[in-house]
């Protein structure tokens, strides 16, 4: 058993990250968790998909205070479904190694179990390529707006809950460009980090 227990994939929109994480994951064989954990977290929280995918990258407040997970008091929607997200990480973890993507999972598991976190970017010209593929479809003359905003959307939520800074080379373990080294290499990479730690 490796040391590195849980990798967590933070990433620009539209640089590839989700496809990475269950890239490594196969490389590894073990599993990985995106979109699942919102599913999970809205059977438990009783909120339901609709509202949870509304409401999941929202800012909680403009003051970007830290939410309390388990605060008591009347929480907003935002604060209810980051505390079932956050159960649902928990408890992912417990089951066994894993790969996790997004969901400030590198900070919640922080001090709990050994992790690698990694940040996946890359280039806006890769990107927007990306974008306008078969899987996303978004229009060329939309492209750079809807970028921008998945990216303030995904970096203010991380701020305003991890009192740390989305993107910044120091918050992660490993940061890597897929569009200069491309999905599979940085898989590898993945991979072997986690491997090595043995």
């Amino acid at each position: 058993m490796s040391k590195i227990k849980i990798v967590t994939i933070g990433r620009l929109y539209c640089s590839g990250g989700s496809d990475i994480g269950k890239m490594v994951a196969e490389k590894l064989g073990i599993p990985c968790y995106d979109r699942e954990i919102i599913e999970i977290a809205a059977k438990k929280s009783g909120i339901s998909m609709d509202e949870i995918k509304k409401h999941e990258e929202s800012i909680l407040h403009p003051l970007k205070t830290p939410i309390r997970v388990f605060g008591k008091g009347d929480e907003d929607i935002t604060e209810k479904i980051f505390a079932a997200e956050t159960q649902v990480v928990y408890e992912l973890a417990d089951k066994g190694p894993c790969v996790i993507v997004g969901r400030c999972a590198d900070f919640i598991l922080k001090n709990k179990v050994k992790t690698l976190n990694v940040f996946i970017y890359s280039s806006n010209d890769k990107r927007r390529q990306t974008a306008m593929s078969e899987k996303h479809n978004i229009p060329a003359d939309e492209v750079d707006q809807i970028l921008k905003r998945y990216d303030k959307k995904r970096g203010d939520y991380y701020n305003a809950n991890t009192n740390k800074k989305w993107g910044t080379k120091s918050s992660y373990d490993l940061c890597l460009d897929s569009g200069s080294l491309g999905y599979e290499l940085c898989a590898d990479i993945i991979a072997h980090a986690v491997e090595a730690s043995k």
